[in-house]
């Protein structure tokens, strides 16, 4: 498995709060599929008896959010992030939810510290690529009745991008690796490898595909770069480009493509995977 990601990078990135949000909503007002991910990853399920939620690497909230007037009315959900700054976001969540919260801003590995078999459900989007490793504990403490439900990428989600990221730096002599950091991260767990990596833990793994297409026409071309900047520690490590220069140097290849093609489309699929029956630890390891 790939080398964790710097902490820096991920508190440089997610810190901004209002740029997470504005990144949030360029990606559903773009997208094909208007449905919301963290809504359809919970169609079908009967969650009225889960009162002990636990969130991993919570930011502000959207998945608990999702849960209002379907769980227990007396139900606590936990957010856990590295990022101190999501913690009122993420309470606040939690009120929309009906849910009494509690924020811990030590990041998954607090996740070791809870008593076996103690959460109902524990979900966790687009965030277990960062922390793959926490899987077995996760098994530990949701309850024999639980349910852990992951939203992630596959590993070609914004691939048209990152290709044409990568095709600039190399040809101004950066990227001496050929790939993007970010590519790297997500590769430690996608929609390829989940099944794999959550199978020694869980009896039952469900998959469930999202499709979807970010479109942008000519005009929206500041947003794309508006996302490169927000993502610019996971694009630019170990490269000796700025964000400005970046930006420039993208936006005219940008421009070439509209030119070609008339709009810009990124693939953007995700899958949703629902796991059951966590496994012993003596079974799993």
């Amino acid at each position: 498995m790939n080398e964790r990601p710097d902490p820096a990078a991920i508190q440089s990135v997610f810190g901004d709060i209002p740029g997470h949000r504005a990144v949030a909503g360029i990606i559903r007002s773009h997208s094909t599929n208007s449905r919301d991910v963290r809504r359809y990853a919970l169609e079908g399920l009967d969650l009225s008896a889960c009162g002990d939620i636990l969130e991993m690497g919570c930011a502000f909230g959207p998945f608990t959010e999702t849960l209002q007037g379907r769980v227990s009315p007396d139900g606590v959900a936990v957010g856990v992030d590295i990022v101190e700054a999501y913690e009122e976001p993420f309470l606040e969540a939690c009120r929309r939810a009906g849910l009494r919260g509690r924020f811990l801003p030590e990041g998954v590995p607090v996740v070791r510290s809870f008593p076996e078999a103690s959460f109902d459900l524990v979900l966790c989007s687009f965030a277990l690529y960062f922390f793959p490793e926490v899987i077995p504990e996760v098994a530990r403490i949701l309850r024999p009745g639980g349910l852990f439900v992951v939203i992630t990428h596959d590993r070609n989600n914004m691939g048209e991008l990152a290709d044409l990221i990568r095709r600039t730096l190399m040809q101004q002599g950066d990227l001496p690796g050929g790939r993007l950091p970010v590519e790297d991260i997500v590769a430690r767990f996608s929609a390829e490898n989940g099944r794999d990596l959550l199978a020694p833990w869980f009896r039952e793994v469900e998959m469930l595909d999202y499709r979807n297409t970010l479109v942008f026409p000519p005009s929206d071309i500041p947003q794309i770069l508006r996302y490169i900047h927000f993502k610019s520690p996971f694009l630019l490590t170990g490269t000796r480009r700025t964000v400005p220069e970046l930006t420039a140097l993208l936006e005219e290849e940008l421009q070439q493509w509209i030119r070609s093609a008339g709009n810009i489309r990124l693939s953007k699929d995700d899958r949703i995977f629902r796991c059951r029956l966590p496994r012993p630890r003596k079974d799993g390891a």
